[in-house]
Parts: C-alpha cells; structure tokens; sequence
C-alpha cells in the first residue's frame, strides 16, 4: 500500500527534469547572461519595494540567494557594460552602494515587462484558478526543498 503512494516519482522527477532541459536560464537575454538580467530586475524591484536608490552586495546577495563574491563578479561585469555603477556610502566608505544607471534602468524595466507579460499569458493559459494552485504547490516544494538543505550537514 506505501508503494501506491510512490508510483509518481519518476514522472516527478520527469517533470522537473523538463524545465532544466529547456535551457530558458541559460540563454543570453540582451546580450547579458541570465543571471545578470535578474540582477538588474533585484535592484529595481528592490529599490521599489525598500524605496531606496541603490543596494548593497549583501542586500542583493540575500534576495538574490548567491554568495557575495558572485555579486560582485557580476557587478563588476555589469558597470563594465554601463548598466550599474558603484558609489562608496557617505557614512561608511566601507560599504558601497550599487545603483542602476539609465541604461541598466530601462533594461531591468523591459525585463520586469518581458516577465510580467509571459506570466499573464500563463495565467490566461491555465486559468486563474489552476495557477493559484500552482502557485501554491510551487511555494510548498520551495520550502521542501530549503528545508532539506538546512538539515543537510555541511561539506568539510
């Protein structure tokens, strides 16, 4: 009777292993690489939502779940491109502040559209109800997931 309950494993399995093949997060979008494109959206919804101009490494390092050595590599890559520059805090020149420049600006803001907009076409796909469960279920699997990643022992 247990088994019943793991018959779908393997198409659970399946099925996740269908989006890491679809290479969507791999491609370059605008010429930056994916994970650059979600840098400059963190900053702009971040500076919307905290109503700040810039933010620090470590503030988009926790939004974005990555080490602080990979923000400021893509950081550096980024004000090499003219999207973002970095400025020393007043108070503190330790601490530097990482702000959107007018071309970082306008490309975070076709990103946010772009997403939005895919989004949306879901929803009307789906149908709103089917994509709140979605939404739902996707949340329960997301706290899963950090939840075996706490427990798991740390590599030495």
């Amino acid at each position: 009777m247990n088994e019943d309950k793991y018959q779908n494993v393997d198409g659970l399995m399946e099925a996740f292993q269908q989006f890491a093949r679809m290479n969507w997060r791999k491609t370059t979008v605008w010429g930056l690489k994916p994970s650059e494109v979600r840098m400059l959206v963190s900053l702009k919804l971040g500076n919307e939502r905290e109503g700040k101009r810039g933010q620090t490494v470590s503030d988009i390092s926790k939004f974005l779940k990555v080490t602080s050595p990979t923000v400021t590599q893509m950081v550096n890559s980024l004000i090499a491109q003219g999207y973002v520059v970095r400025t020393a805090d007043t108070q503190d020149r330790r601490i530097s502040e990482i702000t959107l420049t007018e071309k970082g600006e306008h490309l975070a803001e076709m990103a946010v559209t772009k997403s939005r907009n895919t989004f949306k076409g879901m929803i009307d796909y789906m149908g709103k109800e089917k994509t709140d469960s979605l939404m739902g279920l996707l949340n329960e699997v997301y706290d899963y997931f950090e939840e075996l990643n706490d427990n798991q022992p740390a590599e030495s």
